[in-house]
């Protein structure tokens, strides 16, 4: 679905490898980092998650290295981002995020591989909230609650609970003994952040619960006939809906509902290449309607991803937001060019499967 998520690095060419290093020097922090990947003169930002993701230091890769120095006056997390994404070669509609790690007192150890999505939820290593956070997050999925549980017992790490509640924001009860586990002090000094932490929770739990509603009660397509539309495309040419049904060379459409921001949305695109080059010369044609506001990123993604089929424009507010009753995004329509009717409604399936079936 279309809302916050850690975005997905696609194929990249090159690999972003970092070595941070972070060294207590009186009252300051010494960030170092070498970097392969990132253009010269690409700007990298620490930013603050506890602290109202306030930038804490900025710094420029110069010679492929870079230098943060910053006090450290109590353990928190933070994000390290390039602040134009573009300046990363990777996928430039993924925000910028590198990794995220604790800074504390210590050296801390940071090795980013850009292209791996998977990575950058690897935390980092060499200081004791970060050797415990790595560890969690490069377990196997089932020993990894009886590793968090097992720092968060722990007074030197007990403080990753504020990480760990996160996870849990649709059992706000589990979340909040989480959060309640933390030590007196520790409560006391981050007592801020706890509360801005569970009202997140609170409001994440309300959207999902109106996300899970509006997905119980949309009405299924499935059987009706496909409702006509017309949008501009990357060469800002009208492209009505009936006039790609009706093609006699055309035998099915896919209905694509999406945005370059929708990062399930993105993570798709590899799939529908792949049917595109499998079955349009049996007659597939794909139709993809994006929700984006800015023009000219979205033509952009298009080219850059090559994604060679037909692509239109309709704004949030489009009346064909209302027609197929999309509340969530990514959503796919297959469209039976011989009768009109609507074979699919659902998030992106396996369409590969279906289609071996209609256009073998």
């Amino acid at each position: 679905m279309g809302s916050i998520f850690k975005n997905k690095f696609l194929a990249a060419a090159m690999v972003l490898l970092a070595v941070v290093s972070c060294k207590k020097t009186g009252d300051n922090c010494i960030v170092k980092g070498t970097v392969q990947g990132v253009k010269e003169g690409a700007e990298l930002v620490l930013q603050d998650e506890w602290n109202k993701w306030e930038p804490l230091a900025s710094t420029t890769v110069e010679n492929g290295t870079f230098e943060f120095q910053l006090p450290v006056a109590a353990p928190t997390h933070v994000f390290l981002y390039a602040k134009n994404p573009e300046d990363v070669y990777a996928n430039p509609y993924d925000g910028g995020q590198l990794k995220d790690f604790f800074l504390e007192p210590g050296t801390i150890l940071v090795d980013v591989q850009a292209e791996d999505e998977s990575d950058m939820g690897t935390g980092a290593t060499g200081t004791v909230l970060n050797d415990a956070y790595h560890k969690i997050m490069t377990a196997d999925p089932d020993a990894k609650e009886a590793l968090w549980e097992e720092a968060i017992s722990n007074e030197q790490t007990n403080l990753l609970a504020l990480v760990y509640a996160d996870d849990f924001y649709e059992d706000l009860p589990r979340a909040s003994e989480i959060i309640d586990r933390l030590s007196p002090d520790l409560a006391k000094a981050y007592r801020k952040y706890i509360s801005t932490l569970k009202k997140n929770l609170a409001r994440r739990a309300e959207a999902s619960a109106r996300k899970k509603t509006a997905l119980e009660e949309e009405v299924n397509l499935v059987g009706q006939h496909y409702i006509d539309m017309e949008y501009p495309d990357t060469d800002d040419i009208p492209v009505r809906l009936s006039a790609v049904v009706d093609n006699p060379e055309i035998r099915y459409v896919i209905l694509d509902f999406w945005a370059t921001w929708c990062m399930p949305c993105v993570e798709s695109i590899p799939m529908l290449k792949d049917v595109y080059a499998k079955y349009h010369d049996k007659g597939l044609e794909i139709y993809s309607i994006s929700q984006d506001s800015k023009v000219a990123e979205w033509k952009s993604f298009v080219k850059e991803k090559e994604m060679v089929w037909i692509n239109v424009l309709a704004k949030s507010s489009s009346k064909v937001y209302k027609d197929y009753g999309i509340e969530f995004i990514p959503r796919v329509f297959l469209i039976d060019c011989r009768t009109g009717e609507i074979l699919v409604h659902e998030g992106h399936t396996d369409l590969d499967a279906i289609l071996a079936d209609l256009l073998p």
